[in-house]
């Protein structure tokens, strides 16, 4: 996916505290991925595990998300997960 042309859908949150979404973009294709809440505290600053947290730091983190999401190149059609490592 060409991060110019990559947008992200906005996340789902699960109660494994799991937030889900989509990449996709013109010609790249959609791919699904999770991120745990864990990574979003740790590395998009949020405070704690609250849905408003995890929204707020998902949607001001969008920039590290999309440079994770360019480095994950997709393979079987299954959910990627992203770690912390990855952000």
């Amino acid at each position: 996916m060409d991060q110019r042309g990559t947008s992200l859908t906005a996340p789902l949150l699960f109660a494994d505290s799991a937030m889900w979404f989509s990449a996709y973009g013109f010609g790249g294709g959609y791919c699904a991925f999770a991120l745990p809440a864990e990574a979003v505290c740790e590395k998009l600053g949020a405070a704690n595990e609250a849905p408003k947290q995890l929204m707020l730091a998902f949607e001001l983190g969008k920039r590290q998300i999309l440079q994770a999401v360019e480095q994950k190149v997709p393979g079987t059609g299954e959910r990627i997960t992203l770690s912390a490592a990855d952000l």
